[in-house]
């Protein structure tokens, strides 16, 4: 009788044990799926860059850089990056070159026209040229056929009359600021 009882406890332990295995080796597992959805969009983007012949812009490689030409006149220095092309009894230009590079995506279009425009009407005595183009609140085209992702090189000219304050001439003295917007538009 006792070898009986040690072969069912052996048995039962036995049957134990694989039940327990059983248990220790199964793993519970779960899955699950995202699907994600999107809409690719065309578009261009532009972007201004410092050209090595003109001033550092602020902000370089943004849609949003600034030109500083420091102090300006008629004759004397002026800022690395600023020629004086033009210097008359009337008025002197200074100028600065910048690069303009224009981005598209998903589009078929090869080309772009470039316009700018005066954010509001430039202050008494100043004229604003991009490429001889002259500046107004209304858009000018500055470039037609423009090539994409490629930087291309405009001059920004800003014409000052050597008249006298209040007798047509600006302020002297007093920094200017102005805002120039650009649109490149796809063709």
């Amino acid at each position: 009788m006792l070898k009986n009882y040690i072969s069912i406890m052996r048995g039962a332990g036995l049957a134990a044990l694989m039940l327990c295995g059983a248990s220790l080796v199964a793993q519970t597992t779960a899955t699950g799926v995202i699907n994600g959805s999107l809409v690719n969009k065309n578009g261009i983007s532009i972007q201004f860059d410092t050209d090595p012949a003109g001033v550092t812009l602020g902000a370089a490689g943004t849609n949003a850089a600034t030109a500083n030409f420091g102090a300006v006149s008629a004759f004397g220095p002026l800022s690395g990056g600023v020629t004086r092309p033009t210097v008359t009894a009337a008025s002197y230009t200074v100028r600065t070159i910048f690069d303009v590079q224009v981005v598209q995506g998903g589009l078929t279009s090869t080309t772009y026209t470039l316009t700018a425009n005066l954010a509001a009407a430039a202050p008494t005595g100043l004229n604003y040229k991009v490429d001889a183009v002259t500046l107004t609140a209304a858009a000018q085209t500055i470039q037609v056929n423009g090539a994409y992702n490629t930087a291309i090189a405009h001059n920004l000219d800003l014409v000052i009359s050597t008249a006298a304050p209040g007798a047509g001439g600006p302020a002297v003295g007093t920094p200017i600021t102005t805002t120039i917007n650009f649109t490149a538009t796809a063709n």
